[in-house]
């Protein structure tokens, strides 16, 4: 098992994903195949559950894009289910001290590097007992930083041994420093990604964000992010209808129809 993504992130190249909160296995398959990096399938706040999962990265199998899960929560069970369903990396919410990286590091490892329980289900059927010989190695553990909490404990977080990267969810950070949701621009929030990502240049980690789109994404990767999302695919879908509508009507982008409702 490669990890491309990961071995991008090691080599500090940049790299784009998109994000799935949608469990529509079409939907997954069309993602995978458009020359992205990775894919992430969000358990924490998208549409989907575990069930769903079992069938989504069946249906990315045989392409070089990278799965990974956000998780719901920093908890082995939740960890180890998504990793043996198939998930080359997991992405783990409100890790806030550097105990919080242990426990998701030691939930994405093998022993005697961590306490991973033994049972890779979809792996195992797909590569054999060679899945156990790289796991360890092959797996990426990226940790999310969204808190003041996070931010005081950042060097000490990223020191963890085992982490793969530190994670941003800009609208959670913004609510973590007390700021109106979507500030970006305020020095607060830019103080703490500069913070973030001179934590991850320090310690040889990549530096991820969640992109709400392809504008964002490009600027957050010239600001020095290893990786980010280009949109979801709910973003995608309402762009697209949005576009078509507003051709359709005959108007041009500064009277474009707006969504009603959602983000």
């Amino acid at each position: 098992m490669l990890n491309l993504a990961l071995k991008k992130w090691r080599a500090k190249e940049s790299s784009l994903g998109v994000w799935s909160n949608l469990p529509d296995i079409h939907m997954a398959e069309m993602l995978s195949r458009i020359d992205v990096d990775w894919i992430c399938f969000d358990l924490q706040h998208g549409l989907m559950d575990y069930s769903d999962l079992t069938r989504l990265l069946p249906a990315i199998t045989g392409v070089p894009t990278t799965p990974l899960v956000r998780v719901a929560a920093n908890q082995p069970d939740q960890i180890g289910k998504a990793l043996d369903a198939g998930a080359q990396g997991v992405i783990v919410p409100m890790v806030n001290t550097a105990e919080d990286a242990e426990r998701a590091v030691a939930a994405c490892r093998y022993p005697p590097m961590g306490s991973r329980s033994c049972g890779p289900m979809r792996d195992a059927m797909l590569e054999g007992p060679g899945y156990l010989a790289t796991a360890n190695e092959q797996v990426a553990c990226l940790v999310m930083i969204e808190t003041e909490e996070g931010l005081r404990n950042l060097d000490a977080i990223a020191a963890v041994e085992g982490v793969d990267g530190l994670f941003v969810g800009p609208m959670d950070l913004c609510y973590g420093l007390g700021l109106a949701p979507g500030d970006f621009a305020n020095p607060a929030f830019a103080e703490a990604i500069g913070n973030i990502l001179k934590a991850c240049e320090t310690h040889g980690l990549a530096s991820g964000i969640f992109g709400y789109n392809a504008e964002m994404a490009a600027d957050s990767m010239q600001k020095g992010f290893t990786f980010a999302s280009i949109g979801t695919d709910i973003s995608f879908i309402r762009a697209g209808a949005l576009q078509a509508l507003n051709t359709a009507s005959g108007g041009d982008a500064s009277d474009a129809p707006k969504a009603r409702g959602g983000y």
